[in-house]
């Protein structure tokens, strides 16, 4: 018996790498234990350059929204009209909102359009539209967001920065926060975090670009080169994901770190849970400004696995988190910091049994994270 249908509408495929997508396969595949019908659907709609002349903008406009409804007629079409379906849309981008708004008003009250809001879309700290360009999507979500019937918020930042920028808005006030997790089946039995003597390996999982770079940590290890050759013989810093437009590969030939780290490239999810589980710490190295209201994705898998985490960061959020719940290890975007951090990890790592046992907090579940889904998603 089937007691729910939810279709997703989400920007990026079900195969998709991101954390994204590996959060809604988790609950995809709960969801499906516990007997609802869960579709996926990736949207995605024209797009049109900021460096785009005024005419181009408004024609790739007329495109987006031509495409949305046809999207939205075809999936109206498609679907049985006398059962009810929850219609679960995710920003960023708005184009699966667009879709989900356009087909609550061909279906109506048969259709209860969900909206998770992952990362703050319309007024990004980090990187800002141009100015026409930041009126003109601030517009289109606030003209989307009126038919959502309820809110998912990934923290309590966003929460809150959405309840400010839509106060009147009953859906976006009393929407919820689920936020990411982990699958504890995914990783295996639980690993030690005993020194096994030799290497101190060190896994960085993600991509770089604009100020999120490992620019300081290679600062770091070259001096730890220069000063402690055989600490720095003894370490290895191994990296997954895509360099974007950092210079990784030549960075680590000018800072002459060939044989401290080792660049992996891209890997599908699947591939790196042994990864993440096989290491003495991971590393997330976040922003030296903004996104001051997220946590990065990859430390629910670092927590997953019962590894210990190194972050460098100077995120409230983010540093709150791993204090709270002794994940590891802090460093600041400066220099010095890094440095003594490394050497502390570097001296826990010699001594067996000084490295940190996480104990991966069970509110962060994907089992406990989807008993909250179904609640607020199928209740009422």
């Amino acid at each position: 018996m089937i007691r729910g249908n939810l279709l997703l509408l989400l920007g990026f495929a079900e195969d998709d790498p991101k954390m994204a997508s590996v959060r809604w396969r988790r609950f995809k595949r709960q969801l499906g234990k516990d007997g609802f019908s869960v579709d996926w659907l990736a949207v995605k709609l024209p797009y049109c350059d900021d460096s785009s002349s005024a005419s181009a903008k408004a024609f790739c406009e007329f495109r987006v929204l031509r495409h949305a409804r046809r999207l939205a007629g075809q999936l109206a079409e498609g679907r049985n009209a006398t059962a009810k379906t929850i219609v679960l849309a995710s920003i960023p981008t708005l184009d699966p909102l667009y879709v989900g708004a356009m087909l609550k008003r061909l279906c109506g009250s048969s259709i209860q359009l969900i909206l998770e809001v992952r990362d703050v879309y319309a007024r990004p700290e980090l990187f800002e539209y141009n100015g026409l360009r930041r009126r003109l999507e601030v517009f289109k979500e606030t003209m989307l967001i009126r038919p959502v019937d309820k809110v998912i918020y990934l923290t309590d930042e966003i929460r809150r920065r959405y309840c400010t920028y839509y106060p009147h808005l009953a859906a976006v006030c009393n929407g919820v926060v689920i936020t990411n997790g982990y699958d504890p089946e995914e990783y295996g039995p639980c690993p030690s975090a005993e020194s096994n003597g030799t290497l101190l390996e060190i896994g960085y999982f993600g991509s770089f670009y604009a100020s999120r770079n490992p620019e300081l940590l290679f600062q770091t290890l070259s001096r730890l080169r220069s000063n402690s050759p055989r600490q720095a013989a003894g370490t290895r810093i191994h990296i997954w994901g895509e360099a974007r437009h950092y210079p990784l590969e030549e960075k680590i030939r000018v800072y002459n770190l060939r044989d401290i780290v080792v660049y992996h490239g891209l890997c599908p999810h699947e591939s790196l849970m042994k990864q993440y589980t096989g290491t003495a710490v991971n590393l997330i190295i976040t922003h030296t400004a903004g996104s001051s209201y997220a946590l990065p994705g990859k430390l629910f898998e670092y927590v997953g696995a019962q590894r210990p985490v190194w972050a460098i960061t100077d995120d409230r959020i983010l540093r709150d988190f791993i204090t709270r719940h002794r994940l590891g290890y802090l460093s600041s975007h400066d220099p010095g910091s890094i440095e003594e951090t490394l050497r502390a990890i570097l001296r826990d790592h010699a001594s067996a049994g000084r490295l940190p046992n996480i104990t991966a907090p069970p509110d962060y579940e994907i089992g406990s994270l989807t008993r909250e889904l179904e609640t607020f998603l199928f209740d009422g």
